[in-house]
């Protein structure tokens, strides 16, 4: 059964760029067969569009406060949907998520719901509740829910959506983060990556950094957040703890430099609080993973997501997360001990080779959506892997020159094929999802006006080209 599908995924987040959209998008676009469209953040170093290996890619331009920037991306997720015909919709994330739920049963595509865009805290209680208010809807009307993590299986099934929900742990590409072991440093050079958000405790970090620069010799990089405003209230933290010496605060990285960065470190942090975020939806944070395929000594908070990647003494040390003291004494003790941070390397990087690399998780997408859309990602290379139409004659059996095509008597061209499309394919009830272990702005152009972009995004090339 041939069933192509179009496929609709958005993120709010930059792709490509040093964040889980970015690795989660460029793995779907990789995994799936299908007719993939994906609709991202633009920012300034980056163009309106692209493409993502065959997937065509959007960026919407979003500016204004944080809500404003949400509205705009849903709005145009909502006008590119209403633009062009889709089997699937795959949203991560819940603002996007609100503009197409009301949409799915009357235009006819499956909504794909994946838990992996969260509020941020510091924007206080009234975003926190309309954050949870559009992921309650997601929830109820999604055909499929996607998490990262068993404990958000788990929560969920509490809840009631046990049989519409698939656990697709996140991936890494391993070999890109390979690099050769380094020398260890003196001083220490410790890393955090990520947002600088309440949630990833940045002030218990610091205060750690503190105690632990008393016992050893120790500098440490705190980057990964774009905004200028967070990078600044960071800033002024690090000079309330009389760090200014010691850590170093910058913005986001070049994605294609981040396994030297990483590289270049000694030890690395994984910082989080036990707030929804991480407890109940089973975030991971970012980037622990990547940390892992470097080689690099972790020391991590002990969230649910965390624990089901590294146990603590096996593969890294875990911290209780807000306890600033055993944080403290975790990055001595690696800094000191090299014996232990070789046994610790050793055995986290086989295990995210093994169980949480890039090729895992998109062969994973591919699974579930070949449960979603039975026969859709099923195909043989061996006759669907070349472009090729013309069947070509061996040397011995060539034609005489005067018959080989020129400018004057070209060959006549066969037609391409046209592409199959799917009919009714998809399905609606998934039973491989109903036993969760409960062990521990795209501006859409009418056709008829479009030399100019709209204000939010240009459109992409038509998928011909």
């Amino acid at each position: 059964m041939d069933a192509r599908l179009r496929v609709l995924v958005t993120a709010f987040g930059t792709v490509p760029g040093p964040n889980s959209h970015s690795s989660a998008l460029m793995g779907m676009a990789a995994a799936l067969r299908g007719d993939l469209d994906l609709v991202t953040r633009k920012t300034p170093t980056l163009s309106h569009q692209g493409r993502l290996g065959e997937a065509r890619l959007f960026r919407v331009r979003c500016e204004g406060l944080p809500a404003e920037q949400r509205a705009a991306f849903g709005r145009a997720v909502k006008r590119q949907l209403e633009a062009e015909p889709y089997d699937v919709v795959h949203v991560r994330g819940p603002w996007e998520g609100e503009y197409v739920a009301p949409l799915h049963r009357a235009m006819g595509f499956r909504f794909v719901y994946e838990v992996a865009t969260f509020p941020d805290e510091a924007e206080g209680p009234d975003a926190e509740q309309i954050w949870a208010d559009a992921h309650l809807r997601c929830l109820e009307e999604a055909d499929l829910i996607l998490v990262g993590a068993e404990a958000a299986a788990r929560s969920l099934a509490e809840q009631g959506f046990a049989g519409k929900v698939a656990v697709v742990p996140p991936g890494v590409d391993v070999d890109a983060y390979d690099w050769w072991p380094s020398p260890f440093g003196d001083p220490v050079r410790l890393i955090y990556l990520g947002a600088f958000t309440a949630d990833r405790e940045i002030p218990t970090l610091l205060s750690a950094l503190r105690a632990a620069s008393k016992r050893i010799p120790l500098r440490a990089l705190v980057a990964g957040d774009p905004h200028p405003e967070r990078r600044e209230n960071v800033q002024r933290m690090i000079d309330a703890f009389e760090l200014g010496e010691l850590v170093s605060v910058r913005g986001e990285p070049r994605a294609v430099a981040l396994p030297a960065l990483i590289a270049a470190s000694d030890l690395a942090v994984v910082s989080a609080s036990a707030t929804p975020r991480f407890r109940e939806f089973g975030d991971l944070p970012e980037p622990l993973l990547e940390y892992l395929a470097c080689r690099r000594p972790v020391v991590a908070a002990g969230v649910p997501a965390v624990s089901e990647v590294i146990r603590d003494e096996h593969e890294g040390l875990v911290y209780p997360p807000g306890d600033e003291t055993t944080l403290a004494d975790a990055i001595v003790l690696l800094a000191t001990d090299a014996a232990r941070r070789e046994e610790l390397v050793d055995r986290a990087y086989d295990r995210v080779r093994a169980r949480f690399s890039g090729a895992a998780r998109r062969r994973r997408i591919a699974e579930v959506y070949e449960m979603l859309s039975p026969g859709s990602q099923s195909w043989d290379s061996w006759t669907e892997a070349f472009d090729e139409t013309v069947e070509w004659a061996p040397i011995s059996s060539m034609v005489d020159a005067d018959d080989v095509a020129t400018s004057e008597n070209p060959l006549p061209e066969e037609p391409t094929p046209a592409m199959p499309r799917s009919e009714d394919t998809l399905v609606g009830d998934f039973p491989a999802f109903r036993n969760v272990d409960t062990s521990p702005e795209l501006e859409v152009m009418d056709h008829s006006d479009t030399i100019a972009p709209g204000p939010d995004v240009v459109v992409g090339p038509s998928r011909d080209e």
